[in-house]
């Protein structure tokens, strides 16, 4: 195997198997394949490659976990559909005609929390309220990402909440080359236009872009330079999802958190508080610390009443992105909770 991977066959990893088509593809387009030769070492503790997240796509590999157990991992196997440095092993070893893909660990982490937490399908509760108007359907397109993807975790939730839909009609002009740009939006259906007058063609509109779906404008709305370069107007009717610019930037500032290190989580817990794993439940299954019991983030309004009000959680995640979250919320109802700065490994796993 060799060569560029299809974003299909990622849907064989976790946490990746949940994330919409279009995070998908952008993955695969990172995605590295290696093939290490047979008895070579992979990695070995505490020189594990943090930055990026290995997945074995063929082969066989020899670990040892961190307790000292030999293991063999076999690609297709339930074993291989998580990364192989994801805290479960002190070394991996090539054993034979092993291929590997290397993803970019920030960029899954990050994805899995706007997965868990703003992506429609993933959240029960009820679809009625105002925040399942405004969350974000697997139908879309991801192009807005790049542009709301550096929120702090803690704020996605108020984020989503403060787009407005906004019924739009065909012809409807939404923005005007040259003019102040005050809002951001996303295409939620119909088709808009994006066009520019260039001065060289006397005025003339030369046409950029056909946006659809999931598709957005406006993102000078959110930068340091308001102002529109296109105007866009509606080529059908539609609905767009409309977010005011001061709305965005007053949630590009995290909350007052309580973060706390290994040491002080670890006295926490000794304390009387408990460990809450906000990840996938497979990704819980697979790992995770002793003791932990496993709400997933995008559960987490849901089912707050499973927790006891009067003990402090300490959330933890991969990096303390989704742990942020889950955090913020469950401050917001009442419940004593801290964030496990980083990943959860640097305290010990079983």
């Amino acid at each position: 195997m060799s060569g560029a991977i299809h974003f299909s066959q990622l849907r064989h990893y976790l946490p990746l198997s949940t994330f919409p088509r279009a995070q998908l593809v952008e993955l695969a387009e990172l995605a590295r394949i290696m093939e290490p030769a047979d008895r070579s070492l992979i990695f070995e503790a505490p020189h594990e490659p943090f930055g990026e997240s290995l997945y074995l796509l063929a082969g066989e590999a020899s670990a040892v976990t961190t307790t000292g157990v030999a293991a063999i991992i076999e690609a297709g196997t339930p074993s291989a559909a998580y990364p192989l440095n994801d805290g479960r092993f002190r070394s991996v070893t090539a054993f034979s005609e092993v291929v590997l893909m290397s993803v970019p660990f920030e960029l899954v982490d990050l994805m899995s929390t706007w997965d868990q937490l703003a992506v429609v399908e993933r959240r029960s509760v009820d679809r009625a309220t105002a925040f399942f108007s405004r969350g974000i359907p697997r139908r879309w397109s991801y192009g807005f990402f790049p542009a709301l993807r550096n929120t702090p975790a803690a704020r996605i939730e108020e984020l989503m909440q403060s787009f407005v839909p906004q019924a739009v009609q065909e012809r409807q002009v939404m923005t005007h080359q040259g003019e102040p740009a005050r809002e951001f939006y996303i295409v939620d259906s119909g088709t808009a236009l994006a066009t520019r007058e260039s001065p060289a063609d006397e005025g003339e509109s030369i046409e950029l872009a056909q946006l659809g779906e999931g598709e957005c404008f406006g993102v000078e709305a959110l930068g340091d330079a308001p102002v529109s370069t296109a105007t866009v107007s509606m080529i059908s009717d539609g609905m767009l999802m409309r977010l005011p610019a001061e709305d965005f930037r007053r949630l590009q500032t995290p909350p007052q958190q309580a973060l706390v290190a290994a040491a002080a989580a670890i006295e926490l817990i000794s304390t009387g508080g408990h460990w809450l794993d906000v990840r996938q439940r497979g990704e819980w299954q697979n790992s995770h610390l002793p003791g932990a019991y496993n709400l997933p983030l995008q559960e987490i309004r849901l089912h707050a009443g499973r927790l006891d009000p009067t003990v402090h959680y300490v959330c933890y995640c991969n990096s303390g992105r989704r742990a942020a979250a889950a955090a913020h919320i469950l401050t917001q109802i009442g419940i004593a909770a801290s964030v496990l700065s980083g990943h959860y490994r640097h305290v010990g796993g079983e």
